[in-house]
């Protein structure tokens, strides 16, 4: 099953994808005020909850792996902040694209885009600190990936607590039904290649894992083994040298 079933969600992405490429450029209406534009946001929004929702994934995983110092844990924090960087760049890319043909500019230092930047940086030095960190870095990632998963809600709440020019959360629940029909295959689709990515990557990562730890024990196996063959020779060397003396002291 645990081979099959990221097989089973690469199968149903890629199936279900060219379906929503038909939905969204064929089947649903223009937006009137937006027009072609506003494509983007069939892609835009589930990758923004995919990136959103991985973020706490991982936030969660590191805190369990650094309280129980499970290698499973710890196996899918590293994926799912690999997910909250690709899922995330798209956002970063739709969303300047989308921005500017509405607002006129790609980048308006809006609250919500600032925290998004913010949460893509954040994982990004998270995943950083997880592959090329020193011995004892654990700490520093874990620490950063609850930050970035404290900054999911922030990202969520910025259109309220902050005046922004980012539509509100509400605009979702206000689609029309014909829109609603386009979304949801979208959402589907892209999440099912990212599960399918994590859970892809969780096995990766629990193997490397699993390596690194056999290659410790072998190490201290072999470490062990020659310090008692250094016992022993130190042993035979003093047997000799106190033979030798006794053989002097009797002449």
């Amino acid at each position: 099953m645990g081979r099959t079933l990221p097989l089973v969600l690469f199968a149903f992405g890629a199936g279900t994808f060219p379906y929503c490429v038909q939905r969204v450029f064929f089947s649903t209406p223009m937006e009137r005020q937006m027009g072609t534009v506003q494509k983007i946001f069939y892609f835009h929004v589930p990758l923004a909850w995919i990136m959103m929702l991985m973020g706490v994934v991982c936030g969660i995983a590191a805190a369990i792996q650094l309280r129980r110092q499970s290698s499973r844990a710890e196996a899918t924090a590293i994926a799912a902040a690999e997910i909250v960087l690709v899922a995330g760049l798209g956002v970063l890319i739709t969303g300047p694209i989308w921005g500017h043909a509405t607002w006129g500019k790609a980048w308006t230092w809006d609250a919500r885009q600032v925290s998004t930047g913010l949460l893509w940086l954040i994982f990004a030095a998270y995943v950083l600190v997880r592959h090329y960190g020193a011995a004892g870095s654990e700490r520093l990632a874990a620490a950063l990936a609850i930050f970035g998963a404290i900054d999911v809600p922030i990202i969520y709440y910025a259109v309220k607590i902050w005046k922004t020019t980012h539509p509100d959360n509400n605009v979702v629940g206000t689609l029309p039904p014909e829109m609603w029909a386009t979304l949801w295959p979208c959402l589907a689709a892209l999440l099912a290649m990212s599960l399918g990515l994590m859970l892809t990557r969780i096995r990766q990562e629990v193997a490397e894992i699993s390596l690194d730890e056999g290659w410790v024990r072998i190490d201290d196996v072999v470490r062990s083994m020659t310090a008692k063959d250094d016992g022993k020779d130190a042993d035979k060397d003093d047997g000799k040298d106190a033979d030798k003396d006794a053989s002097k002291d009797e002449e």
